[in-house]
């Protein structure tokens, strides 16, 4: 039976973390631990969920059947992301290994979604439209609050990095690490476009928790 691993990396404990707001964001990097912890909260039917990166020292405590990560901040921009995951994947065990920031969160259902319609040898595959050919798969993305739907990159052709689900063989080939940038989404998904098949899809969702209230 496929395993499927929800890795969350986050920044929300940086001791720096309060200094910082990004400007199309509606709340500071640290406010992103109350999300952090309701996402984890919430979610259902994954094998496991892995927290990498810089967290309240209360939430493995809180959450104890999970596995934690510490990773310190390297550069304190967006290539902390590249480390967090790919640390993140290397203590997760699944076959499907699902990434997501922690202002984002899998939608109702997700893992649920991700088995019926694109995990090979589900008792569903047999019944359901059945996506087989993919290596990575780019989730719908939509506002929390209006439930607009969001930029997640397909419009331009590169893998929107907010929530993506990936095989571990891609993984395995291409690291987090492989390159070291802070505008890697573009970069990234140049480098698993060579190596497997990317597929935008909509029945996936993700939700953004920190969308502005005039954001499209």
């Amino acid at each position: 039976m496929t395993k499927i691993s929800l890795i969350l990396n986050t920044c929300s404990l940086d001791s720096q973390a309060d200094q910082f707001r990004n400007p199309f964001r509606s709340t500071s990097y640290r406010d992103r631990a109350v999300t952090l912890e309701e996402t984890i909260s919430l979610m259902e039917g994954f094998d496991e969920i892995i927290v990498a990166g810089s967290f309240k020292e209360d939430t493995q405590e809180k959450f104890p059947r999970w596995k934690y990560v510490p990773v310190q901040p390297r550069f304190r921009d967006r290539r902390d992301a590249l480390y967090q995951r790919e640390f993140g994947a290397r203590h997760s065990t699944g076959d499907v290994l699902v990434f997501c920031h922690d202002d984002h969160r899998p939608g109702a259902g997700f893992s649920k979604t991700l088995i019926w319609r694109y995990i090979k040898g589900s008792k569903y595959d047999k019944i359901l439209p059945y996506l087989e050919d993919w290596d990575l798969i780019v989730p719908e993305r939509r506002h929390f609050v209006t439930d607009e739907i969001l930029n997640n990159g397909k419009e331009s052709d590169y893998m929107g990095g907010h929530c993506l689900v990936m095989r571990r063989s891609l993984w395995a080939e291409v690291p987090w690490t492989t390159l070291d940038t802070e505008f890697w989404d573009t970069s990234m998904t140049r480098l698993w476009r060579e190596k497997g098949v990317i597929q935008f899809v909509d029945d996936l969702v993700h939700l953004d928790m920190e969308a502005t209230e005039d954001e499209h």
